[in-house]
């Protein structure tokens, strides 16, 4: 079966179990939770780099998820609609914590910026355990949230300036301007590293 008959028949029954939902049957979004947890999780980590916070924000995404349910328009994929939630959620939380402790001038000075490494980042991050992959996440860990979340969503998720754009409601400019300086940031921060490995910066 080709991939685009398997997400067709996925999406019918997604589409399914949430008008169950919306009948009033629980069980029904208890399966949509358990249909995308994983890779919510994993957007979420993108953005918190902390399981235990990644955990308090996938909960409430999907009590979001939930509460916001007959909003969503059913005529468009239900996976975009839930991950937009999810990065919101996720900026929101960033801004909580930011607003609740006293963040150092380096904190809210650049201090995000990443790089074009010879090989992709997208490979290099999803080769987990490599030596290489834990100094790219050790990287993206000091990189403002804002900067980080751009950069993740262009490079792990591949998502267009556009779809980045309308995702988190901000210009492409402001887009193009993130990602810029998050790549720049992560060079700096690998250089050092990759020219001991002779790797291409």
């Amino acid at each position: 079966m080709s991939r685009a008959k398997m997400d067709s028949r996925n999406e019918k029954d997604v589409l399914a179990y949430i008008h169950r939902s919306l009948d009033g049957d629980v069980r029904a979004f208890d399966w949509l939770i358990k249909e995308y947890q994983k890779r919510i999780y994993f957007t979420v980590m993108q953005v918190v780099m902390n399981h235990e916070d990644a955990d308090d924000v996938l909960q409430e995404t999907f009590i979001k998820a939930y509460t916001k349910l007959e909003t969503y328009d059913d005529s468009y994929p239900f996976y975009p609609w839930l991950y937009r939630i999810a990065i919101n959620t996720s900026l929101n939380h960033q801004k909580k914590k930011a607003r609740l402790r006293a963040l150092s001038l380096d904190d809210l000075d650049g201090n995000g910026h990443q790089a074009e490494l010879a090989e992709s980042p997208k490979q290099v991050y999803e080769m987990e355990g490599s030596e290489l992959a834990l100094k790219l996440k050790a990287a993206l860990g000091k990189i403002p949230y804002e900067q980080r979340t751009v950069f993740m969503l262009r490079v792990n998720d591949g998502l267009s300036y556009q779809e980045i754009s309308d995702t988190l409601e901000i210009s492409i400019g402001t887009v193009m301007s993130r990602l810029s300086r998050a790549r720049a940031k992560l060079r700096a921060l690998l250089r050092g590293y990759l020219e001991t490995k002779d790797i291409e910066v």
